[in-house]
């Protein structure tokens, strides 16, 4: 099987199981956005925001220098850098979850919503280690574990809330099944995974600086990304009730689920170009680039056009009438998700190449800016404001990050595929917006509508399903 169909293979199987993790993830949103209404939403979305500041300090960038070190490094070098970087990632997680559990109690927050963050502190310091952990799974093309794991996680969580909103229990108990759903999630992950990579935990000075040597710049790049694409929950839970979060919240929860595509199958290509850059094979990696762009492609055009069409009843579906105000942020925070779609694929190949220094100085700047335009506008224009914000600031990271990748690598991108995706995506947006059919059959019909458009104009050919369809 050819690279471009390996790739895609693993990264159909792990959508695949993302997707169905991810169905189950939005019964359980379903469940508890109808159960705690907008405002306890609110301090659910809040709890999470806030954690995930922490998380994100804690990545230390290791879990894409474990993607592209697993890429690169000889066969019996993987299992002691591999090693090293899961033990930085397992005691930075301790310390910063620690951190962000005593700063908690200083914030103008309901009791709920501190006794809540000591709980998922847990939840996210799994989830910390199970990241890096996946890895593997994805460098040895072997994703239908992490498939599996997820979706087994998710379907323990899924009873256990079921159970606690039965019971009429409060949100502390919906909290403590999120957390046991992820502990189970994480476990299966990592048993299975030690069965290809016999890692453990490893200390050695050298080793440890040589590693965060390489990755605080990506560390550097996280944190900063982080604060403009979270301070604006958190600054808007400072200025506006919980039920306003909560509303916002629903919507940058869909978005958060569709943004872990990207980055399962950045974690597949990622490995390919860095060992193509590393050897100097030029030609193969702007044609894996070029593959993965058209990829993405016909993910991101489809996928903005839908919502914009159907966002009210997918939130309806999704969150219950309560939420049909948050339709329209959702379609302002759709395109900005689709901008982090593309984003990404520069941003992971800047770390191939190790240029991530270089692009820094624009996380920076991004989050500077997005930090200011936030306190200015939040406060008068609410969820308004963030959204618009932030998709202006994942515009300017998607443009940098594209012109860096330009200049240090000559690539010239092809739209053709793009374009006949954008195409063919707008034809279905116009055919689901004539009829007058309930959000299934709309779905449907957008399905058949942009693969029978994507085959009419030549993107879908038949060697190609063929070749997917193979054996690897």
């Amino acid at each position: 099987m050819s690279l471009s169909s390996s790739i895609a293979k693993n990264t159909f199987i792990h959508t695949l199981g993302k997707f169905s993790a991810s169905g189950i993830g939005l019964i359980i949103v379903a469940l508890i956005t109808r159960y705690l209404g907008a405002e306890g939403f609110g301090y659910y979305t809040t709890i999470f925001s806030y954690l995930f500041f922490f998380a994100t300090a804690g990545d230390l960038g290791l879990y894409l220098i474990a993607i592209n070190e697993l890429g690169r490094s000889q066969e019996k070098d993987k299992e002691t850098i591999y090693s090293h970087i899961f033990t930085l990632r397992f005691l930075s997680g301790i310390f910063f979850m620690i951190v962000a559990d005593s700063l908690i109690w200083f914030f103008p927050y309901n009791p709920a919503i501190k006794l809540g963050t000591l709980i998922i502190s847990i939840s996210v310091l799994t989830m910390m280690v199970d990241q890096v952990v996946v890895a593997i799974f994805q460098e040895q093309m072997k994703t239908k574990f992490a498939a599996m794991a997820e979706f087994l996680g998710k379907i323990l969580t899924l009873i256990l809330i079921y159970l606690a909103i039965k019971s009429n229990l409060s949100i502390i108990y919906l909290l403590w099944a999120t957390t046991l759903g992820l502990i189970f999630h994480a476990f299966f992950n990592l048993f299975f995974a030690r069965k290809f990579l016999h890692f453990n935990l490893s200390y050695h000075k050298e080793t440890w600086l040589k590693i965060l040597k390489n990755s605080w710049p990506i560390a550097t790049y996280l944190i900063f990304s982080m604060i403009y694409f979270k301070a604006d929950t958190i600054i808007l839970s400072l200025y506006h009730p919980q039920s306003t979060v909560g509303l916002y919240g629903a919507s940058y929860k869909i978005l958060e689920v569709l943004i872990t595509l990207p980055v399962i199958f950045m974690g597949l290509v990622s490995p390919h170009l860095s060992r193509a850059w590393a050897e100097n094979n030029f030609s193969h990696f702007k044609a894996v680039y070029q593959k993965a762009f058209d990829l993405l492609s016909t993910l991101v055009w489809p996928m903005i056009f839908s919502v914009l069409v159907l966002a009210k009843p997918i939130m309806a579906f999704i969150a219950g009438s309560e939420f049909l105000p948050a339709a329209p942020i959702f379609q302002i925070l759709i395109i900005a998700t689709g901008i982090i779609f593309l984003a990404h694929l520069s941003t992971f190949s800047i770390v191939a190449i190790n240029k991530q220094k270089t692009m820094m100085k624009f996380y920076i700047i991004a989050a500077i800016v997005a930090l200011i335009l936030y306190f200015i506008f939040i406060p008068k224009y609410s969820y308004w404001a963030a959204s618009l914000i932030t998709v202006a600031v994942e515009s300017f990271i998607l443009i940098c990050s594209w012109l860096m990748i330009k200049k240090e690598t000559g690539i010239k991108i092809n739209l053709d595929i793009s374009a006949k995706s954008f195409l063919a995506s707008l034809i279905m947006a116009i055919v689901i917006s004539l009829t007058n059919l309930n959000l299934f059959a709309n779905i449907i019909l957008a399905i058949i509508t942009y693969f029978s458009c994507l085959w009419l104009f030549g993107v879908m050919k038949k060697e190609m399903i063929s070749e997917f369809l193979k054996k690897e």
